[in-house]
């Protein structure tokens, strides 16, 4: 029986290896359940080439390119991704899935099928048996030249990682699914993918399933065959116009894509810069004087902050390797770790008097290898040349290539007066301790540091970091994100080149400012100044956003796919950071990507399994999706961490219909209306309710707090609903976005 799609011998193709089959059958009950769920999805009959018997299919000793135009020919393959499928030397993979990639991409209707709804569907749907090693990923994401969408099965819990059964307690996976519904989302994208190339355009004119979230959603819908017809004759000029631009555009890359081609080959050849990652680890103190502490820290970040103005390296920030400071594991397991080759090492040694540095520079693999080493002797007066030799020393012991400017850089040594200096690292080390207490000692040494010399702009920076690192940690008022901004701009108006004073003012004008433009400005030209400035990178994927602000100037010059490239650079340069892979899985749930939301807040748990806001990303994509279950027991054991997130809840009991409990929930947070984290969490429950008033009547009060994401109220799907009331277009309004 052929295919429902003329011209096709199969509908379904599976392709797994024959190892992922011998232990219990695993396959074989997929495909079983997969047939029966099939036949109550379709009205037609469905046909699926599975090779169960080993000895009877595609094997070596047959003609493959026969085999392949008679049984690959097939709408949808269903690549069963185990740990074992992604072998370039198995047959499964080079005859099957690398064969299926390339023969549908040349045939008639392409390997990705674009939907009625405007979205496109691939016709490889991937499953997924077991979390994959980096390598397996990144190969099959090569040959499909696209990111690895997956549906998964595959049961996770503490040294576990192995295929779901359908016999699984849901509530025992950490990944909280149920067997039978990913069988389900499996059927739904083969229909969506065969519907879609359906010769019936009534089967091609709708999703084979919704729901009341999707942002096309309606209470019905309804298709005129006939109007397309009409709109696409009255096109028809339009399309032979783009035809003969096409035309002229193919002749243009024929004649010029060659030579580009030459010349990039040719600068290649030149000598092209690789990046190098780098990571400078705590400064051990072995003074045995724990006053001298300040001085350790402040080696590591003057040395990773030289470091930093290089464009050839990356430079793991020394929040990221923190979690080394006095630590056991050997140089390769912190290197493997932080995905470094190189690692810096170095000791204080002696009395304040007569202080000693001892620096290495250690390459890690393939086998540990002392690069280079030296011994200094910490002089407050020669500090600056100093920090340029051992600077030097570790850009010539690694191989790391300068530009010419890097090189004028590195050679300029600053002077700074010696009071002032050891005061500034004081201010430092105390403020970064996050405590009112911390910030009120660093603050005395800051101002210390500004009378000695008010013209240098060490203190100035020092105060612009601290009011901004701490404005939520220290509890230290309201008007820390302004006192920041002023001191940023104190220190750039005496020193331009301060990569994160740029940084800082960035990040006022995006969430306190609320002038994107600017925010580009300054946070481009301080990954400009530091490319390994991981903070810049972040918050200019969170300004990307505004791409999805419709009707304004952003909407048009910025995509949303920026955004995702700038926070997956933040999370490359500190892949150790949980806050920055955490930002990555909110910022695809910002978006409404909620299967990449779920995946990456996997990733942030496997970073920190207590970390709360991941449970809270995880628990919203769940709701958004329909599996409300899943949403609430994500969401409490969130809550059971860190009382943080309660709105993720409360919306999830509100898409569940449980309106009591969501209500319970936004009446407690109505009590600290004070805060613009719990008016915005209050606006989005009621929204959620379909309390358009009360929603609006929270973000009038988020509007006059100045919370940080106040202007991206119509850029987040939650507030969709109240995208037409007369009093959420005031607000919008104010903003005063470029049309």
């Amino acid at each position: 029986m052929a295919s429902i799609i003329p011209g096709y011998e199969y509908d379904i193709f599976i392709s797994y290896r024959q190892k992922d089959n011998k232990y219990d059958g695993w396959v074989t009950e997929f495909v079983d359940h997969l047939k029966r769920e099939i036949e109550a999805t379709f009205k037609e009959d469905v046909t699926i080439y599975f090779d169960e018997n080993p000895h009877d299919g595609l094997l070596e000793i047959h003609n493959v390119d026969k085999s392949l135009e008679n049984k690959l020919k097939s709408v949808v393959l269903i690549p069963v991704i185990s740990q074992t499928y992604c072998d370039p030397n198995s047959f499964a993979w080079q005859n099957e899935f690398v064969a299926f990639n390339k023969m549908a991409s040349a045939d008639q209707v392409g390997r990705d099928v674009k939907l009625a709804s405007g979205n496109v569907c691939s016709r490889i749907i991937p499953v997924k048996l077991h979390e994959l090693d980096a390598s397996d990923t990144e190969l099959i994401e090569k040959e499909l030249a696209c990111r690895l969408r997956a549906i998964d099965f595959i049961y996770s819990s503490a040294g576990v990682n192995r295929p779901l059964k359908p016999d699984d307690n849901p509530d025992k996976n950490l990944n909280k699914t149920y067997y039978r519904d990913q069988i389900n989302k499996v059927a739904n994208a083969i229909k969506d993918v065969i519907y879609g190339m359906h010769p019936d355009p009534k089967k091609r004119a709708a999703k084979s399933y919704q729901t009341s979230t999707a942002p096309d959603y309606t209470k019905t819908q309804s298709v005129s065959v006939s109007g397309e017809q009409v709109r696409r004759t009255s096109l028809s000029w339009k399309t032979m116009l783009y035809g003969l631009l096409g035309i002229v555009l193919i002749a243009a890359l024929i004649i010029f894509i060659p030579k580009l081609i030459h010349k990039s080959k040719s600068e290649i050849s030149g000598g092209e810069i690789i990046k190098k990652a780098i990571a400078v680890l705590p400064v051990a103190n072995l003074t045995g004087n724990p006053n001298l502490q300040y001085i350790a820290d402040a080696i590591q970040g003057d040395i990773s902050g030289k470091l930093n103005g290089v464009s050839s390296i990356i430079v793991r920030p020394d929040q990221s390797t923190l979690q080394f400071r006095n630590s056991e594991e050997s140089v390769q397991q912190i290197a493997k770790k932080l995905s470094v080759n190189n690692i810096i090492q170095s000791a204080i040694k002696g009395t304040e008097d007569n202080l000693q540095v001892e620096v290495r520079l250690i390459e890690a693999f393939p086998e540990e290898r002392n690069i280079w080493s030296s011994i200094f002797i910490y002089n407050w007066n020669s500090i600056s040349e100093i920090y340029r030799d051992i600077i030097n020393k570790i850009i010539e012991a690694a191989q790391i290539k300068l530009t010419v400017q890097e090189s004028k850089n590195m050679a300029i040594v600053p002077k700074h007066n010696t009071d002032l200096l050891k005061a500034c690292q004081l201010g430092n080390f105390y403020m970064k301790q996050m405590t009112p207490e911390g910030f009120e000692k660093g603050l005395k040494y800051f101002n210390e540091a500004m009378s000695i010399d008010p013209l240098d702009p060490l203190p100035y920076l020092g105060l612009a970091r601290g009011y901004g690192e701490s404005q939520h940690g220290a509890g230290i008022g309201i008007d820390a994100p302004n006192r920041a901004r002023d001191y940023a701009l104190k220190a750039l108006e005496l020193d331009s080149t301060q990569a994160d004073a740029y940084a800082i003012l960035g990040h006022w004008y995006i969430y306190h400012g609320w002038n994107f433009d600017e925010g580009e400005k300054y946070l481009k030209h301080a990954i400009k100044l530091n490319p390994s400035n991981a903070f810049a990178h972040c918050h200019l994927g969170w300004l990307y956003c505004s791409s999805l602000i419709p009707d304004t100037r952003y909407s048009r010059i910025f995509k949303i796919d920026d955004a995702f490239t700038e926070m997956k650079k933040a999370v490359e340069i500190s892949p150790t950071e949980t806050i920055y892979q955490g930002y990555l899985a909110w910022l695809y749930l910002f978006a409404g990507h909620f299967e990449e939301a779920i995946n990456e807040s996997r990733k942030t748990l496997q970073l920190d399994p207590n970390y709360t806001m991941a449970y809270f990303v995880m628990g919203s994509a769940y709701a958004e999706m329909g599996m409300y279950y899943e949403a609430i027991e994500t969401h409490k054991k969130g809550l059971a961490i860190s009382p943080d997130y309660q709105d993720g809840l409360g919306i999830a009991y509100a898409r569940a219909g449980q309106k009591d409990k969501a209500m319970e929930i936004v009446r407690e947070m109505e009590k600290y209306m004070d805060s613009s984290w719990y008016a915005w969490g209050v606006a989005e429950i009621y929204s959620a309710l379909g309390e358009k008033d009360k929603a609006i009547d929270a973000l009038e009060v988020e509007y006059k707090l100045g919370g940080d994401f106040t202007p991206f109220i119509q850029a987040i799907w939650i507030f969709k609903p109240l995208f037409n009331e007369p009093r959420f277009k005031d607000i919008v309004n104010r903003f005063n976005f470029p049309k």
